[in-house]
């Protein structure tokens, strides 16, 4: 069997693992409260044949994860934002998209549902200037 890391034994391997998934998340801002704030149940995502877009442009100095709310009601991590990053999607008329923003350990905020209104893809921009807030250029929110 080849080792991937010579020297350490499996247990020191499952170690190293296991701090860098304790530690791992904060690196990227978002903690251990993953969908902390957004997880309370959701009306689910209507089924829909009109494609459409969405972008999320993070203008706030915190990390924030993007969730599409799935048919189920259940969210579905799509991707992690750092300050000043921006994600575009294909998605639906009338799906539906949370945002959660970790401003700090100890406090979170969940921003949606935001959606998609037409054909025209939607820029929802998060927001940090007298509060958290989204403008949802083109989006219902």
């Amino acid at each position: 069997m080849k080792r991937l890391m010579p020297g350490l034994s499996r247990s020191a391997i499952a170690v190293v693992a296991a701090i860098f998934g304790l530690f791992g998340g904060l690196a990227l801002g978002a903690g251990v409260a993953q969908a902390a704030a957004c997880e309370e149940a959701h009306d689910p995502s209507p089924a829909s044949q009109d494609a459409t877009g969405i972008a999320f442009h993070n203008d706030t100095p915190f990390a924030a994860r993007v969730f599409w709310i799935g048919f189920d009601g259940f969210l579905e991590e799509y991707g992690l934002l750092q300050p000043g990053e921006s994600l575009q999607y294909d998605t639906y008329i009338g799906h539906q998209w949370m945002v959660e923003l970790y401003a700090s350990e100890e406090r979170t905020e969940c921003l949606g549902p935001i959606v998609p209104r037409d054909r025209e893809s939607c820029q929802a921009r998060i927001l940090w200037d007298d509060g958290i807030g989204i403008d949802a250029g083109y989006c219902d929110f």
